[in-house]
């Protein structure tokens, strides 16, 4: 099953300093852009995240670079 995206219009209240500062750090030239990809990072870090928390420990991670 396919999720379609949908797009709602939002008023927010949002430090400009800090939103300045992210379109800085992502890259973005709007911002609405930076929000997005601001967005699609949290949500991807927690799904990379989700498997390292169902092992709680029981890995054992190996050097590879020295």
């Amino acid at each position: 099953m396919r999720h379609r995206a949908t797009i709602r219009h939002t008023h927010l209240q949002l430090n400009q300093a800090k939103l300045t500062r992210a379109k800085t750090v992502l890259g973005a030239k709007m911002e609405t852009d930076a929000i997005e990809r601001a967005l699609a990072l949290v949500v991807e870090e927690h799904m990379l995240d989700q498997p390292l928390k169902r092992v709680k420990g029981r890995m054992q991670l190996q050097k590879v670079f020295r």
